[in-house]
């Protein structure tokens, strides 16, 4: 056999073995790198470096559960998301499951939680104590970068949105005057109170968008992926028989 010919074997055998080793650890792989926003507390946020919080706490022990190592990445919702749309990540939490995201990701089959997004107005506002969503109509209305808001929201051309880069600058935004009501998921408000007690005594609750259940979202661009999502839904599965789930729950509340 010719030196030339011996090469070109080489290379395709080569090409075998890593196709064969990339497909093999893409399906039975024990480990998972998933992103978790950085500033969404009491979810999921960083303390001393590390990504902490209710969400948290509950993929981990999720995946634990299911016998998968996990890697979480801290960074801020809005890259964490395009970081699962190019398949850089696995997935990213905590994502609004509806009509306009259902076809952009990959999901598991129980949520994660639920939660509620408020309405938020000034405190010293003489307007109306009680807002519904139809009344955001003509208003200016803080919303933060990234976010999914519900699909009646998020695809109502109508509504004037100011757009901040997290909760805490659309709450300073709102209590400036700046925007008309905020539009930030209640407990993530309430802690931001709790932390800026002035700030707080600004703004006050005044209606409910919608109760969304969230998930983690997994890239459709990561081979191997659907394997381990069927992992994670057994763990969760299993942190919720075994009480768990409502063991986080607890702690965070």
């Amino acid at each position: 056999m010719s030196g030339a010919l011996l090469f070109r074997c080489l290379r395709r055998i080569a090409r075998v073995v890593l196709c064969a080793g990339m497909v093999g650890g893409a399906v039975a792989a024990d480990r998972i790198r998933i992103g978790a926003e950085d500033d969404w507390r009491p979810y999921s946020y960083v303390a001393e470096g590390k990504p902490v919080g209710f969400a948290v706490d509950l993929a981990r022990a999720a995946w634990a559960a299911a016998g998968v190592e996990l890697e979480l990445v801290s960074l801020p919702y809005a890259r964490c998301m395009r970081e699962v749309d190019n398949g850089t990540l696995a997935g990213c939490f905590d994502t609004l499951r509806d009509a306009r995201t259902e076809d952009k990701y990959l999901w598991h089959k129980r949520p994660l939680f639920k939660a509620r997004i408020a309405i938020y107005g000034r405190s010293q506002d003489p307007g109306p104590t009680r807002v519904e969503p139809a009344d955001l109509l003509g208003r200016r209305i803080g919303v933060t970068n990234g976010y999914d808001y519900g699909e009646a929201f998020d695809n109502d051309t109508r509504m004037v949105r100011d757009v901040a880069p997290s909760d805490l600058i659309s709450l300073r935004k709102l209590v400036a005057g700046r925007v008309d009501y905020a539009l930030v998921y209640d407990r993530v408000a309430q802690e931001i109170a709790r932390v800026h007690p002035q700030l707080g005594e600004g703004f006050v609750l005044r209606g409910t968008l919608v109760e969304p259940l969230l998930y983690l979202s997994f890239s459709k661009r990561r081979p191997g992926v659907e394997p381990l999502i069927a992992r994670f839904d057994a763990g969760l599965d299993k942190i919720q028989k075994s009480g768990e789930y409502a063991r986080i729950e607890a702690r965070w509340r």
